[in-house]
């Protein structure tokens, strides 16, 4: 892998903050799904592999082969995410400025951003991956701004949260999927290539 590089990033909620981190959970809880944080460790790792010039061993090529399938799909997935979230902020957007209120309150009294600096792989889908979340953050800011603002009712806004997260938390899922074949695929070459040196 290439070396990693630390970068800002801004989130303006404690749940998009876990979504990206579950280690910030004081309360020391998991979510089920990893969180960003893995993902893109996953996403580095699957990267390098797919790009991979010489094997150390059968198994390595077979990897490097499993994500040079796998890769472009992730990607094709990550950008049409990131359509779909940039949608979503400019639909909320239009929402909160039809709101008079907005242009009176501080959103600033309400909303807390918080400051992380993210150490990641800089390649194609990590950094994809980064923008999605970061994406999905923002979508998320705005749709508490209408809550905030008395536009939406506190169900409303729970409900419209839960569908808002629903694409970011199935990728994450997903991937996690992929990253667990991919696991399968190399200890079934592992148990071939015991069950061959032990016959012969």
């Amino acid at each position: 892998m290439s070396k990693n590089v630390k970068i800002p990033v801004t989130f303006h909620d404690i749940t998009t903050v876990l979504m990206w981190d579950d280690s910030y959970n004081k309360d020391d809880v998991r979510s089920r799904i990893p969180c960003g944080k893995t993902v893109s460790y996953w996403l580095a790792r699957a990267f390098t592999l797919a790009n991979l010039k010489k094997y150390a061993d059968r198994g390595q090529y077979a990897l490097c082969f499993f994500y040079q399938k796998k890769l472009p799909t992730t990607e094709e997935s990550l950008k049409e995410l990131q359509e779909h979230y940039l949608k979503e902020i400019r639909k909320l957007k239009k929402e909160v400025s039809q709101n008079t209120l907005s242009a009176a309150i501080d959103i600033k009294s309400i909303i807390e951003p918080v400051e992380l600096k993210i150490d990641i792989m800089p390649c194609p889908p990590v950094l994809m991956f980064v923008r999605l979340n970061m994406l999905c953050d923002e979508a998320h800011s705005e749709l508490r701004k209408l809550y905030q603002f008395g536009t939406i009712t506190k169900s409303d806004y729970f409900r419209k949260r839960r569908e808002l997260f629903k694409p970011l938390n199935k990728f994450r899922a997903d991937f996690a999927s992929t990253v667990t074949e991919a696991g399968k695929l190399l200890r079934s070459l592992t148990a071939k290539e015991a069950t061959n040196d032990a016959s012969s």
